[in-house]
């Protein structure tokens, strides 16, 4: 897929049913009801680097980009299963990595789980590199 045949913009609240959708079918972790929160919210937020990606009108990408101040940070980055290969997620990773160039942002951080092949084999063919030394850590509250 060339870039002439998507349409790349940021979010707009007429697209979070069809985010929830794509991140339901890319097999994201899925909860429906912070799902549409943590969209919403991140609009009011940094909502330029949360993009989604159409083809003829459908959706088929989404990628959430974050900035805490010293790093960028993506997340999300979901290619509609039916997309997959075409080039899509290199396309829309390449948007949203010149949106953070153009705020001065120049190191990035991402996660992928580690049953999630695909998404590791994806990121290492885009020249990101595992980093075998960080222990990831969380905590609900």
């Amino acid at each position: 897929m060339s870039p002439r045949e998507l349409t790349i913009r940021p979010v707009t609240l007429d697209d979070v049913d069809d985010v929830v959708s794509l991140w339901l079918r890319g097999g994201v972790d899925h909860h429906p009801d912070t799902d549409r929160d943590e969209i919403v919210t991140k609009l009011d937020y940094d909502g330029d680097l949360f993009l989604v990606a159409l083809k003829d009108g459908v959706l088929v990408a989404s990628i959430m980009g974050t900035y805490d101040g010293h790093r960028g940070r993506i997340k999300r980055c979901v290619v509609d299963p039916a997309a997959r290969g075409s080039g899509v997620g290199r396309i829309i990773v390449a948007d949203l990595e010149q949106r953070f160039r153009d705020r001065g942002i120049t190191e990035l951080r991402l996660e992928v789980w580690d049953d999630n092949t695909a998404g590791q084999a994806f990121w290492r063919s885009l020249d990101w590199t595992h980093l075998d030394t960080v222990m990831y850590y969380t905590k609900s509250l």
